[in-house]
């Protein structure tokens, strides 16, 4: 396998992992047992009020495991990308040569 090839299958597996890790649904434990939702990294699927109605102390915790999961799964990707783009741009030179 080639530096180029490593570095193509490295950069997905990043990729797909930070987007991953980015879809992966959150969610918080209350005292009472229950799981209450919080949402992707993005905050698709959360639903603010529905939160609030259990504590406003969990909308705060919900907005700061999405901000982590974002700060986490976005370099994952930037790395990712970066290696694809750097297969790719060495690839287009060694096809000049």
């Amino acid at each position: 396998m080639s530096v180029r090839t490593f570095a193509v299958v490295v950069g997905l597996a990043f990729l797909l992992g930070g987007g991953a890790i980015l879809f992966v649904m959150l969610a918080v434990e209350a005292p009472s047992g229950s799981l209450i939702p919080c949402g992707n990294g993005l905050g698709l699927g959360f639903d603010e009020p529905a939160t609030a109605a259990a504590g406003q102390a969990y909308v705060d915790i919900c907005a700061d495991l999405r901000h982590r999961r974002l700060l986490w799964a976005l370099p994952v990707m930037g790395v990712g990308a970066l290696l694809l783009i750097g297969s790719l741009v060495s690839s287009l030179n060694a096809t000049r040569r």
